[in-house]
């Protein structure tokens, strides 16, 4: 019988080789984590695409897609791996209510586009945040952004570049120490 302690490192273990094995561009599971979210409300629309665990390809272990039903002002959370739903969480608070639509670039153009704007990623790195939402309701323009972050135990780096074309916006840098 294992101890407890040996059960949670295997578990670790196992955890930790799941993102390798299962990672995906934001697009491909759309139309799966689409349909999960209609089974909870026909009107949901996506407003909200993120991970903390992106990759510098563009790929991610998994994403989090949040949904909104104008109807009844509430939303849900949809998380894929791969093309595959692990998890639906509904009712969560959420400010995102404005439909990203269809025509957003791919993540794996728009971790491209973070690396020639000047973040310092390559292909194996892991970790990167990536987030797509639509911004500048409150100055009459509503736009599409994709955000790319990339933490270190010093700093962190971000990029915002257009969620359509994933052309550069700005970049941003914190420094901790």
């Amino acid at each position: 019988m294992l101890s407890s302690g040996r059960r949670i490192l295997i578990a670790l273990a196992l955890t930790a080789a799941l993102p390798a094995l299962a990672a995906s561009n934001v697009k491909t599971a759309l139309e799966t984590v689409t349909a999960e979210a209609r089974k909870w409300q026909a009107d949901a629309v996506l407003t909200h695409v993120s991970t903390l665990q992106g990759q510098g390809d563009g790929r991610a272990a998994q994403w989090l897609y949040t949904f909104y039903s104008p109807a009844t002002k509430k939303s849900a959370i949809v998380t894929a791996r791969d093309k595959a739903v692990t998890d639906v969480s509904v009712d969560v608070r959420n400010t995102s209510t404005d439909p990203l639509g269809s025509e957003f670039a791919d993540s794996e153009k728009v971790a491209e586009a973070a690396r020639v704007a000047g973040l310092k990623i390559d292909k194996a790195s892991r970790g990167l945040g990536y987030g797509l939402v639509v911004g500048n309701q409150a100055v009459g323009r509503p736009q599409l952004f994709w955000s790319v972050t990339l933490m270190s135990d010093d700093s962190m780096v971000s990029v915002l570049l257009d969620g359509k074309s994933a052309a550069f916006i700005r970049r941003n840098e914190q420094k901790f120490k």
